[in-house]
Parts: structure tokens; sequence; C-alpha cells
């Protein structure tokens, strides 16, 4: 009798979420990072449902795997991950996030492609705001040591930090879920009102 095939998950990386959902344009592998941060980080991955939600056959999401796994964009693992304590709300938790990243008396933020703070830390409400609005599409990027920008459907945020912070932390993952929870993968497009 053969032993059953251990559960297996598939985890974004930090490095995998940076990457893909730092491009502004579709690709193969930014669909796959994005559906997998769709998906319940606690259950194991039906790459047969991947498939028929995306269209492809087996050897097409194969392939792609296989160059997010050797990029480091995604890792497999039989344990499963930790979990997302982010509830309903797709925002909450973005300023713990944030608190997380940020090493002691280190600021960052993210900001809106119109200039909204949408969570902050270490930088008072105005500070925030002064520095989410300079980075609104056409403003100066000021004199933030660390810029990285997220494209979504719905939005271009903006990650602002003070100092360089650590890019292979866990929190991006949790982050980037928040955030395509709230603004939609690239290639949504909402219906108008």
């Amino acid at each position: 009798m053969q032993s059953p095939e251990p559960v297996r998950f598939i985890d974004v990386t930090p490095f995998g979420a940076l990457t893909w959902l730092g491009q502004p344009g579709r690709s193969p592998e930014r669909d796959v990072i994005e559906r997998l941060l769709s998906m319940d980080c606690l259950r194991p991955v039906n790459l047969r449902a991947i498939c028929v939600g995306m269209s492809w056959s087996m050897a097409e999401l194969a392939k792609v795997l296989f160059v997010l796994n050797r990029s480091q964009g995604v890792q497999v693992d039989t344990g499963r991950p930790l979990r997302d304590e982010s509830g309903g709300d797709a925002l909450a938790g973005l300023d713990d996030d944030l608190q997380t990243l940020a090493e002691a008396g280190q600021r960052t933020l993210l900001a809106t492609s119109d200039g909204l703070c949408i969570a902050a830390s270490g930088w008072s409400v105005e500070e925030a705001d002064a520095i989410a609005s300079g980075h609104a599409v056409g403003g100066e990027a000021g004199n933030a040591a660390q810029v990285l920008t997220l494209f979504f459907a719905r939005e271009r945020v903006v990650f602002c930090a003070d100092t360089r912070v650590d890019l292979s932390h866990p929190s991006w993952v949790r982050m980037a879920r928040r955030l395509l929870r709230a603004c939609g993968p690239l290639g949504y497009c909402p219906e108008p009102a």
C-alpha cells in the first residue's frame, strides 16, 4: 500500500510579493502570485482548481510555478503557514504590518496614487499626510530613503520609509494580501456604478 502524498502548501515569499506586485503589467507569474495571495493560505493548494479558475492547463501552471519556485517567488512546504489575522476588513492590520517592518525609531507609510495616506507608523498625522500627498501621481518623491511601488487594479500603492527596511520580512506577504483584497488584482476592472 502506498503512503498518501503529503499535504503541500505554496507560500508566496516576500520577494515574490514585492517583485511581481511591483510590476505595472500583467504576466503569468503575476497572475499566479495574485491567485495564491487571494487564496486561504491555511488550506492546501488545489492545483486543479487554480487551473480551472485561470483557464490554464496543468502543464501551464506547473511551468509558471517552477519559474516562481526557482526565482524564490514561492516556496513549497508541508507545514501549515501562520494565520493571517486581518479578519474581514481588508485594510485592518496595515498599521501593525508597518510597525512590524519598521525597526525602533524607523518611520514607514503607505500612500495611494492620489496622495491619500492609508497607513503610517512613526510619523504624526500631518507629516504622514504631507509625505503621502507628495507621492501623488506627478508629485515629488520627497526625501524617503526607500520607496517601493505596488500596482493593483484600482490603485498604485507607494511604500515609503525613512531608512531601509528588510525586504525579506514575512509582513510583506500579509500586507500584500490585505492590499490585494482592498484594491483588487491587476486584471480586475470594476463595474461602472
